[in-house]
C-alpha cells in the first residue's frame, strides 16, 4: 500500500474549490449570488480516494475524474435540487463517473457530495476474485445514475465517515498496512454492490437530453466568444435551437436565463484573473470580458461574489505571496 495522504481545505472561490480535489481536472462556476464558502476533505489510501465537499452557493461543474478510476458520488439533496448529465437530482441519488468520460453537474447551494474513487484495475481484479469473470460487470462507458438500495448507500456513507474520522482523529491507524488493506477492500466491495443495481444511463428523457445538448452547445459558444458581443440570436444560431428552447434549457438546468448566465460566466472569468494577480488593471480585465461600465461592473461583481474586485485582487496577491514562501 502507498502512504496515506489526507488534506482539508476551506475555500472562498469556486476555482479554488475545484482545485481542492486532487488529481481531478475540473472547472467550477459560481451561479448563485453571495459569498462563497466551501469545504473539501480528501483522503487517499492506496487505490482508493474518498472525499466530501460542500459549497454554500450553487455551482456548475464539469470536467474529468481521476484517471484510471470509477467513482461513485452520493448526493445529499437540497430544496432546489440539481442536475447530473441530464438527470434531475431531487432525492438522495448515487451517481457514477468513469474516467473515460467528461461529466457535468449542477449542484444547488448547500448540496453535499460524498465521493469514492477507486482504481478500475483494482476493482476489476477484486470483482473477478470474488464473483468470477462472468460477474465482473462494470457500468457502461460514460456517467450514469445508479439505483442502489438505501442500505447500500448508507453503508458507503458510513465507511467514508469512519475513514475520515480516523484521518482526523487517529491518523496513525491509517498508516498500518492491515488497516489500509481492509479499508480498500471494504470500500471496493461496497462499490461493487452499488454497481449491481439498476442503471439509468439510458433513461434520460428525450426533452432533458435535448436541453442538455442545447446548454452545452451554448456554453461552448460563449466560452469561445466570451470577449465578443453575444446576442440571443447568436446563441440560437450556434445551437440550432429556437429562442424558447434555449430559454427552457438554461432555466431548467441552471435556473438562469442565457443572458444572466453569460454575465455570470464573464464575472467568473474576471474573478479568476484577479485571483491570479494579472498585471493588468481591474478596469482592463473587466473590459477584456465585456464590462465597459466600470461602476455597474463593480456593483454586479459585489452582488455576485459578496466583495469588491479590489478585495479579490488583494486576496489573490496575498495567496501568491504565501505560496512563494
Amino acid at each position: 500500500m502507498e502512504d496515506v495522504c489526507y488534506t482539508t481545505l476551506d475555500t472562498r472561490d469556486a476555482d479554488e474549490h475545484a482545485a481542492g480535489l486532487s488529481a481531478w481536472d475540473q472547472r467550477y462556476e459560481q451561479i448563485s449570488a453571495g459569498r462563497f464558502d466551501g469545504h473539501v476533505e480528501d483522503l487517499h489510501v492506496g487505490p482508493v480516494q474518498i472525499f466530501v465537499e460542500t459549497a454554500s452557493r450553487a455551482v456548475f461543474q464539469c470536467g474529468m475524474p481521476r484517471p484510471g478510476t470509477h467513482t461513485i458520488g452520493l448526493m445529499q439533496p437540497v430544496e432546489e435540487g440539481g442536475w447530473f448529465c441530464g438527470h434531475r437530482l431531487d432525492d438522495e441519488n448515487m451517481i457514477m463517473i468513469a474516467s473515460d468520460s467528461e461529466f457535468d453537474l449542477t449542484a444547488g447551494a448547500g448540496m453535499a457530495v460524498t465521493g469514492i474513487s477507486i482504481d478500475t484495475a483494482h476493482l476489476a481484479a477484486l470483482a473477478t476474485q470474488l464473483r468470477g469473470g462472468e460477474h465482473a460487470v462494470f457500468p457502461a462507458r460514460g456517467p450514469c445514475v445508479l439505483s442502489a438500495s438505501d442500505a447500500v448507500q448508507a453503508g458507503l456513507r458510513n465507511l467514508v465517515d469512519t475513514a475520515l474520522s480516523l484521518a482526523r482523529q487517529q491518523p496513525a491507524m491509517l498508516q498500518q498496512p492491515a488497516a489500509q488493506r481492509m479499508l480498500a477492500l471494504s470500500l471496493s466491495e461496497a462499490m461493487l454492490e452499488g454497481f449491481a443495481g439498476d442503471r439509468r444511463e439510458a433513461s434520460v428523457r428525450p426533452s432533458a437530453a435535448a436541453r442538455r445538448r442545447i446548454l452545452n452547445a451554448a456554453r461552448d459558444y460563449m466560452r469561445a466568444h466570451a470577449d465578443e458581443p453575444i446576442s440571443v440570436p447568436d446563441l440560437c444560431q450556434a445551437t440550432c435551437a429556437s429562442r424558447r428552447a434555449l430559454q427552457y434549457a438554461f432555466e431548467e438546468i441552471l435556473r438562469l436565463s442565457p443572458v444572466t448566465y453569460l454575465r455570470m460566466m464573464r464575472l467568473n472569468h474576471v474573478r479568476g484573473e484577479l485571483l491570479a494577480h494579472c498585471e493588468d488593471t481591474v478596469g482592463d480585465i473587466a473590459a477584456r470580458w465585456g464590462f465597459w461600465h466600470l461602476s455597474r461592473f463593480a456593483a454586479d461583481y459585489r452582488q455576485h461574489f459578496g466583495e469588491l474586485p479590489s478585495v479579490t485582487r488583494a486576496r489573490g496577491a496575498a495567496r501568491l505571496v504565501s505560496l512563494a514562501h
